[in-house]
């Protein structure tokens, strides 16, 4: 391949890669994270060892 056609591919995978982790950050991590409420339900995390809250969405 000629010089110029790898810089052509390497610029769109730089795009690509640059819209996907944006993509990819506000899916997951966006402002919306649900209308949580937490219970009177505690229990203890049998990997971690910490007490942990129950919420949940109504």
């Amino acid at each position: 391949m000629s010089i110029p056609t790898q810089l052509v591919i390497l610029a769109l995978v730089i795009v690509f890669a640059v819209a996907g982790y944006f993509i990819w950050d506000r899916r997951y991590r966006g402002d919306n994270q649900g209308d949580f409420k937490p219970t009177n339900e505690v229990f203890k995390d049998p990997t971690s060892g910490k007490m942990t809250r129950v919420y949940e969405d109504p």
